[in-house]
């Protein structure tokens, strides 16, 4: 969030004008350990891998369907030129 002062002029802070609700929620607070944090990269490192290795085994195939068919056109367009 921004830090802006609120519209209608009034100042504004982390206890003020959040409701009963959001106020006893705020003493139930816990610290987040660096553990979870490593925890949470992890598990996104991986996905983001296997999302590579995923594109690759579908790319690579259809690459190599392009070889294949170029390789013919290639010797037979040479040697008419030639």
């Amino acid at each position: 969030m921004p830090d802006t002062p609120p519209p209608n002029g009034e100042s504004s802070s982390d206890t003020e004008d959040l409701g009963q609700p959001v106020a006893e929620l705020l003493d139930l607070r816990l610290d987040v350990s660096d553990r979870f944090g490593r925890q949470v990269r992890g598990r996104i490192e991986r996905r983001l891998v296997t999302g590579e290795f995923l594109g690759l085994a579908w790319a690579a195939p259809i690459m190599m369907f392009l070889e294949f068919i170029r390789i013919p056109f290639e010797a037979f367009g040479r040697g008419r030129r030639s």
